[in-house]
């Protein structure tokens, strides 16, 4: 009795890989997993997970972990697969419900379980950020393997992939995830960087460039939209037609400028001023 004890003890203390899986409860064998440390059916689904042992604090470490756990949520997509950022409590373990197999594992003993998926990883987030965003992984591993695969990603099927994967979450949040990985790859021409020229350390990282390069992109269209206005308007202040475009006092007629630009008279206005005060139109 005290041996088990003992045991659970250990089992406490161990980092944990946990999930909640919907399924019947014997998906797991499919990949010939390890005997579940902890295996409890619920309403909907069931717990499972196992004890993991050793120290996963270094770099090296902490990809190892993130590739696992990515084949995890990829393996088990049909399912509705979930990661459960803590591990089981010290009461579900004596739990009468719950099957225990009081065995500590090594993360190496999963590696070779799951080799039939092409998920091999790029970005390794540090251990702060392994619980922030796994849809967000899935996505991008799917769409690394879209590049690997045909070298480019086809959004179309890119996009209708990860909404039927994820039909319980919105589909806004998932269809802006697709277009933030998508921009991204397709302004770095579809290159997926080596571990060594990876600068990423963190999810966050990778979003901070992902908006800094969307931001860069809308300044230079919102720059290139106002260039085309004001050449439109230069275009009717200067042609053979001017003239029409005046008010019987010699001003400009905002309004007919506007409508024959498809543009606002405040617009209009705004342009015409600036286009006088730097006297680019000799009258």
């Amino acid at each position: 009795m005290s041996d088990i004890i003992a045991k659970k003890s250990e089992l406490i203390k161990s980092f944990w890989l946990y999930f909640w899986i919907n399924g019947v409860g014997d998906e797991w064998i499919e990949y010939d997993l390890p005997i579940p440390t902890y295996h409890k059916h619920i309403n909907r689904g069931y717990y499972i997970g196992w004890a993991i042992d050793g120290y996963i604090g270094t770099n090296n470490g902490k990809d190892f972990l993130n590739d696992i756990i990515a084949r995890f949520l990829i393996s088990f997509k049909e399912q509705d697969i979930k990661r459960l950022a803590f591990k089981p409590r010290k009461e579900d373990l004596n739990s009468d419900t719950a099957r225990i197999y009081a065995k500590v594992y090594r993360l190496r003993e999963f590696s070779k379980k799951l080799k039939s998926l092409p998920v091999k990883k790029q970005y390794a987030p540090n251990r702060a950020d392994m619980f922030e965003d796994f849809t967000f992984w899935a996505i991008k591993l799917y769409a690394e393997d879209m590049i690997r695969n045909y070298g480019q990603i086809s959004y179309g099927i890119f996009e209708d992939w990860a909404l039927t994967q994820f039909e319980e979450k919105e589909r806004s949040t998932i269809r802006a995830k697709c277009r933030s990985i998508y921009q991204w790859y397709e302004s770095n021409g579809w290159k997926l960087p080596s571990p060594k020229e990876n600068k990423y350390q963190t999810i966050r990282e990778w979003y901070e460039e992902s908006r800094m390069t969307r931001a860069e992109n809308m300044k230079r269209v919102s720059r290139e939209k106002a260039e085309r206005n004001r050449r439109a308007i230069i275009n009717i202040m200067t042609g053979l037609y001017s003239e029409d475009y005046k008010k019987k006092n010699g001003a400009w007629h905002f309004g007919k400028i506007a409508e024959a630009t498809n543009l606002s008279s405040k617009t209009v206005a705004k342009i015409i001023k600036e286009i006088e005060a730097n006297n680019i139109i000799k009258q």
